[in-house]
């Protein structure tokens, strides 16, 4: 069984390897530490990050979110100098920006941006699994208007999120497919994925539903991660091919022989290092959890022991530490 931390390692290495380090790995690591730092989803703080991003770098983060920027640009005094700060915008700004976008390239901002930058959620601990698909789409709607684009993103991170739980690829896809109001696009491509790599009909090839059925494809088809990066590459080396190696990390993790070659590249010991702290936060939650839960089994056990001193039936011991159980939790200020 891959472990844990093999597929946080996994998702964020493969992602870094398949894209060849583009700016979604840039986009993706300022996520993990906008979470890190937050303790949680805030939308405009990623925003930020992002867009600061690009105002230092100029690197490739595709036309939608440029444009994006373009708008956070009449916000700003741009004749004194920028910094990070300045692109911190309330909700509401940042939702006239997005639907200007949406304007401007006519409702065809469906793309694929958001879904390889956002899968940092599904290894976040804050986040629970009830509110991943919902916050994925938060997230994708920082820059893309199209439903469609979060929802693609919402697949992706709720299958991360369902192999860090164990289960297997085929339950973990299964179980992502059940978001509720999939759009058609989308829902199709679950009895599609496995038999085909492209949809009937021809669309734009950062198409967000059309990546998603060719990732899930290759990933399905493969035996190993090299063996999906590979074959990903070979087809669409840029809107499927990172995330190919986001899901074959999450599902395999990356053995070492594939990046060995960058195993000291700056940028991705970066990476790795967002991981690990977002494993170890994992962890600490799991062990809260695993903590809370013995302590609540102990208390139950006790009361069921001190009843059984005088009365032998089960049903009286297990009545009084339901009650003490419930005064437990009252003392501990749940609601």
């Amino acid at each position: 069984m891959t472990t844990l931390l093999a597929r946080f390692d996994g998702a964020f290495v493969g992602h870094a390897i398949a894209s060849n380090h583009n700016s979604s790995v840039l986009m993706a690591s300022n996520l993990g530490e906008s979470l890190l730092d937050c303790k949680g989803f805030n939308g405009p703080d990623i925003l930020s990050r992002y867009l600061y991003l690009y105002h230092v770098n100029k690197c490739e983060i595709g036309e939608i979110t440029k444009y994006v920027y373009q708008q956070a640009l009449t916000h700003i005094n741009t004749r004194s100098s920028i910094n990070r700060k300045q692109f911190l915008f309330d909700q509401s700004i940042v939702d006239e920006f997005v639907k200007a976008a949406d304007k401007k390239y006519d409702g065809y901002t469906a793309g694929c941006g958001p879904v390889q930058r956002s899968f940092p959620l599904a290894f976040c601990a804050y986040i629970s699994d009830e509110d991943l698909a919902d916050i994925s789409m938060a997230e994708a709607k920082l820059t893309h208007y199209s439903p469609l684009a979060g929802q693609v993103a919402a697949i992706v991170n709720c299958i991360c999120r369902g192999l860090l739980k164990n289960q297997t690829w085929h339950d973990a896809v299964n179980s992502a497919f059940t978001i509720p109001n999939l759009h058609e696009d989308i829902r199709m491509i679950l009895g599609r994925h496995a038999r085909w790599s492209n949809p009937a009909t021809t669309t734009h090839p950062a198409f967000a539903p059309t990546v998603l059925n060719a990732a899930l494809h290759y990933v399905s088809s493969s035996k190993n991660a090299a063996q999906a990066i590979a074959a990903a590459d070979a087809k669409d080396r840029n809107y499927c091919a990172p995330i190919v190696g986001i899901l074959a990390g999450a599902r395999w993790g990356i053995p070492e022989e594939m990046f060995i070659d960058n195993i000291n590249n700056s940028q991705l010991k970066n990476l790795r290092e967002t991981a690990n702290r977002l494993v170890n936060l994992w962890n600490t939650e799991i062990n809260t959890i695993e903590c809370r839960s013995h302590s609540i089994n102990v208390q139950a056990d006790i009361s069921m022991a001190e009843a059984k001193l005088t009365h032998y039936s089960p049903l009286a011991g297990q009545v009084a530490a339901i009650v003490n159980c419930i005064c437990r939790g009252l003392l501990k200020n749940q609601t």
